[in-house]
Parts: structure tokens; C-alpha cells; sequence
């Protein structure tokens, strides 16, 4: 078993309180650390609540954003490709046929989308593993 949370493992004693009777957390969200846009040191965050195609979708988003208005190179990159190769195989089974709303097969786009990138920026999954 993990340890349990105390109040000394919180900022604010307010955060402690809204944890309930139960040691679960009720955070809801997901975080890109590194990822804001350089002129923003700000955590940026995501919905928890997001399935696996619109986390993918938020690291495609940001990598495109990123590079083309950043103009952020492989190494700035790298976590959040990173990041879209340990969703993918979620992606791959969750969503892996042709989807009307899409107009595609999810999975597959973002790995093709992937592959792009890994080729345009000269990196391999071992870069991204590493």
C-alpha cells in the first residue's frame, strides 16, 4: 500500500480539506510541464476527463503550435512527442476503426502524424524513450 496523504503534503491546508473521508485525490487534471509557450513559465494543464484520442490530440496540437509559432526545435519537442508515443498504444486500441466524427481512423493518423515529426526532427522512439 502507498503511504497515505497527510496535511504536511499540501501547500494549503484548504487543499487537505477538500480531499473528503477517503485518501483519493479529486484532482482532475492532466500536466504538460515544459510545454507552455516560452514567453509563459506557467504549469499548462489539460482536463483529466479527456480520453486517449484528445490527449494525442492535445500533444499533436501543441507540437504543431510549438514549432510552427515557437519555432521550437527536436529538443524542445521531445517530451511532448514523448508524450504522444505513451498514449498512442492507448490510442491504437480505443480507437483504432474508422470514426464517422473523425472522418478517419484516429490511431492511425496521429501515428502517421508521429512518424512525421520523428523524420522531420531526426529522432527515433529511442530518443523519445530515453
Amino acid at each position: 500500500m502507498p503511504p497515505k496523504y497527510a496535511p504536511k503534503d499540501f501547500k494549503k491546508p484548504s487543499f487537505w480539506s477538500q480531499r473528503g473521508k477517503l485518501d483519493v485525490p479529486k484532482e482532475r487534471f492532466i500536466s504538460y510541464p515544459g510545454a507552455s509557450p516560452d514567453a509563459d513559465d506557467a504549469l499548462l494543464i489539460g482536463w483529466a476527463g479527456w480520453d486517449h484520442k484528445d490527449q494525442a490530440q492535445a500533444l499533436a496540437n501543441l507540437v504543431n503550435d510549438r514549432a510552427e509559432v515557437g519555432a521550437w526545435g527536436a529538443e524542445k519537442l521531445t517530451p511532448l512527442l514523448a508524450g504522444l508515443l505513451e498514449v498512442l498504444p492507448w490510442v491504437k486500441q480505443w480507437h483504432g476503426e474508422y470514426d464517422a466524427e473523425w472522418e478517419g481512423v484516429p490511431a492511425e493518423e496521429f501515428e502517421t502524424f508521429l512518424n512525421e515529426q520523428l523524420s522531420r526532427y531526426e529522432l527515433s522512439e529511442q530518443d523519445l524513450k530515453g
